[in-house]
């Protein structure tokens, strides 16, 4: 558990209050945070957990009722798997790079995830506001 807890740290730090943490185990994660050293400082910053939905299913009932973002007050639509479905997505990459040399493998492994982000930003409508200003302003 060294590993979450570096990573809450950080969070702490970097962002401060009010923040939601997703993590496959996090009903159980709760339990070593709340007993570690940043238990105190996690409850002050009102640092909750939340287990993605798709993960959740797998969890029991008692679980689901608690750590489901669907009953987790200010997720919204949330459901916390991004970085499952983008690591269910690079699995294409294994036919064409398993007998790549490691740098073609790393030069299509890279480029895979700048087109992901990319492909993200343009999802996300930022694109759309920039072009808009764009078209606006000249």
């Amino acid at each position: 558990m060294k590993y979450p807890l570096a990573i809450v740290h950080k969070l702490m730090e970097v962002y401060g209050s009010d923040v939601l943490v997703a993590y496959d185990i996090a009903c159980a994660f709760s339990k070593t945070l709340a007993r570690s050293s940043l238990g105190p400082r996690s409850r002050q910053l009102r640092m909750a957990g939340v287990v993605p939905a798709f993960h959740g299913h797998g969890h029991n009932r008692g679980c689901q009722v608690n750590w489901h973002p669907l009953y987790m007050e200010g997720v919204g639509k949330e459901d916390f798997e991004g970085c499952e479905r983008c690591f269910s997505e690079s699995n294409a990459l294994a036919a064409g790079t398993r007998l790549a040399s490691a740098f073609h493998r790393e030069q299509a492994i890279e480029e895979f995830f700048h087109f992901w982000a990319e492909d993200k930003h343009l999802d996300s409508g930022a694109s759309h506001l920039r072009l808009s200003c764009l078209v606006a302003h000249g």
